[in-house]
This record gives C-alpha cells, structure tokens and sequence, in this order.
C-alpha cells in the first residue's frame, strides 16, 4: 500500500496600511528683509535644514507590521492546549496516530521453513469477518498450507470447532471468542494435539486453555478506544456530548469502552456520555439504526455517535437523515470497514481508526509457523496490541478503497512475514 499522508494546512493573511507624509516649510524670504542683508537665499534657508522628509519618516521607523503580529502568536487552540493538560494530551495523542506507516509486530526469523499444515478458520457472520479470511488465505498460500474455512456462529460457536476437530486439522483459528463458549472443543482439541489461534477477546493465551495466541485483545482496544476518545476532544473543541454504541458481550468491546471512558473523564471532564448497549442479535436484525435514532431523539444535545467497532453503523446514517437527524450528530468509530470509509469520501461519517483485521491472519498464521517449529512465540504479548491510525479525511478514505477494499494493512506487511518466513 501507498503511504498515505494527511495533510492539514491553516493559512492567514492580513492587510497592512503605511502611510508615509512630509511637510513643506515656507522660507524666511517673505518676510520684510533689508536688500542689503544677505538675502534669504544665501542663508541657511529651512529648506536647507533637515526637513520633516528628510528625518526618519514613519515607515523607516519599526512600523506595527515589523512586530509580532496577532497571526504570529500562538493560534488559539495551542493557547487552549497550553491551559489544559487534558486537551493537550488529547491533541498530542491524535497527533502519534496520524502517520500510517507502522512495523509489523515481530522481528525474529523462523528457525527454518514449516512442514505444510492446515488450518482451520472460523469465519463469523459479523462484516468484519471476510476481512480476516483475505489475510488467512494470503498467509497460508504464502506458506503452502491448506485453509478449511468454516462459516460459524459468534454466540454459538463449538457446533463449528468441533468440525474442524472432525476434520483433523493442526490449528483452529477464530475471532472475538470468549473461551468459555468453546471449553470443552478446546480441551478436546488440545487431546488431538490441535492447537487455537485466537485475535479480538480479552483471554490471555495459555497452554492450560490451549489458546496460544491472542492478538487484537484488551492492550489493543485499551489503545485505540481512547484515542477515539481523544479525537472527539480535539474535534469539539472539549464539549463533545457523546453516545457510545458498543456490544459489552464481546469482553474485547467492553475492556475498549471503558478504556474509551476513562480517556475521556479523564482529558475533557466537561465532556458527556451515554451508553448504548447493543446485543449480537440485535445487530445482525439490522436493529441498531432505530435505537441510535430513538436514542438521538430523546437526547437532542448528543452531538458525536461513537461506534466501537466497524459493523456496528452500518444503514445508520441513512436512517439517522431519513429522520433528520443525520445533521445532529458526527457519527465515528474505532475498527473501519468499507462502508466506513465510503461514508468519510460522502460526508456523512467523520472519522475512524484502522484495525488490520488481514493483519490479524497473518499474525496467527505466523504463530502457528512457529508452533509448528518448536518455537517459543517471544514477541507474542508485544504484537498483540496492533497498529493504527486515523482516517479523517476524503483522499486517504478512497485511497485505501481502492487499494485494499477497505481494510488496512502495514505498508510493507507480506513482503515483511515472508522475509521471516523463508519463502
């Protein structure tokens, strides 16, 4: 992918009025002289002397312009930054994430090229989902191993582990999983010597749940949901009124949410909130858009609409203009999808932050190479918390539209896992 910059310029310009004036003195000769004397021309006339243009006028002089002028001073938002540690905080924080050139979240080789394994993917029903599954089939084919993709159930999920443990297969993948919905297909997978690759929930990987990786968890949302916090500080000039739409059953939205409120309390007490809980079936019912809409009706000073992750908005602006309320709020969110992005080039949304959801394969796959090797997964907690930035802007929204379908990933990622990997 391109670099993509953002690019935010503040022009100013004043105008500037000089006016310059000289006298013209009279010389003595019209006053009665004798013709005898030396005449007035002969001596020391005023127009001789140092007239009023001939000593430093008021333009040679430092003139109002030469002193630092009102535009020269501190624009008025650093001057607010400068009063208030937490919109400073806030200012810097949006300013780290601007850049979306990142590494990848690991550095050490392979210890040698993987025998061909096989690898189950659970695919959820979520938007987000078909995302992962691009970066699982570029990693596996990059590697020479087999994908069994398995449409599953987000709420229900061990019908579909325990078919890729009838199929035989050496690791299971998923996303957004809370153990608990699958303990007894993880323990009977760990006894066939299956191993799971986990991203996007809150477990700590370990050998005792047979989970052995856990990228995009709490280190992860706990970064990128205060920063979105953060952006609506920076945006409303620190009197954002705020209603936070999320999913608390999935424990990953939930450690984000309340990082996202704490950020917020924290940097802009003056700021307000209100939650709004939504349930899985509740928005694969296509129900969020009238409970956003319900919510902005009985609440007419909330002016932002903070989505914690991609699918969660979406038909929400169009039912929000439908009921003329699009104009009320700035929807954004953390975790963009396509539709997302579509909506910064349209106008109707106004920001998100990326989550690599290809990205996130492409880590579990690099998990299960080095499992499949004997290695130890030295780095696995520091790449757990992935890279973002900030989409804000038109250009940079159509840009990853057309490069990638609109997910995000690290410039340089695949070249950079093959180099790890040999291949």
């Amino acid at each position: 992918m391109t670099r993509y910059r953002k690019i935010a310029a503040a022009l100013m310009c004043g105008s500037l009025l000089v006016a310059a004036c000289g006298g013209d003195d009279e010389s003595a000769d019209d006053t009665a002289a004798a013709e005898e004397t030396a005449p007035a021309e002969e001596t020391a006339p005023a127009e001789e002397t140092a007239p009023a243009e001939d000593t430093a006028p008021a333009e040679e002089t430092a003139p109002a312009e030469e002193t630092a002028p009102a535009e020269e001073t501190a624009p008025a938002e650093e001057t607010a930054a400068a009063d208030d540690p937490g919109m400073a905080a806030a200012m810097a924080a949006v300013e780290q994430f601007s850049d979306p050139n990142q590494p990848i979240g690991v550095t050490i080789p392979l210890t040698g090229v993987p025998e061909p394994q096989t690898i189950a993917w659970l695919e959820c029903e979520l938007e987000s989902c078909p995302y992962i599954t691009a970066g699982f089939e570029e990693a596996t084919a990059a590697l020479g191993w087999e994908l069994l993709v398995i449409s599953s159930e987000s709420a229900n999920p061990g019908p579909y582990m325990q078919q890729a443990i009838d199929a035989g297969v050496d690791f299971i993948a998923s996303s957004g999983l809370s153990p608990a919905l699958y303990e007894a297909q993880a323990q009977a997978a760990a006894e066939a010597g299956i191993r799971m690759l986990s991203c996007y929930d809150t477990t700590a990987p370990s050998e005792e749940s047979n989970v052995w990786t856990q990228c995009g968890d709490a280190s992860f949302v706990e970064k990128s949901g205060p920063l979105m916090a953060n952006w609506a500080i920076v945006d409303s000039g620190g009197a954002a009124n705020i209603l936070i739409v999320s999913i608390p059953d999935f424990a990953v939205l939930k450690a984000e949410t309340d990082a996202y409120i704490a950020e917020l309390e924290q940097n802009c007490p003056t700021c307000q909130y209100t939650e709004l809980n939504i349930t899985i079936p509740q928005l694969v019912g296509g129900e969020v858009p009238a409970a956003v809409a319900s919510q902005l009706q009985a609440n007419p000073e909330i002016d932002y609409a903070f989505f914690s992750f991609g699918s969660l908005p979406f038909g929400v602006t169009a039912a929000l203009e439908s009921a003329g309320l699009l104009e009320q709020v700035t929807v954004y969110g953390q975790d963009f999808s396509a539709f997302g992005l579509e909506e910064i080039v349209a106008g109707t949304m106004g920001a998100w932050a990326a989550n690599p959801k290809a990205y996130s394969a492409w880590l579990m796959v690099d998990a299960a190479a080095r499992l499949s090797l004997g290695m130890e997964l030295t780095e696995e907690r520091a790449a757990a918390s992935l890279p973002t930035f900030i989409v804000e802007d038109a250009a940079t929204a159509q840009e990853i539209l057309d490069c990638c379908g609109g997910d995000w990933t690290p410039d340089t990622m695949a070249d950079d896992f093959k180099a790890l990997w040999g291949v």
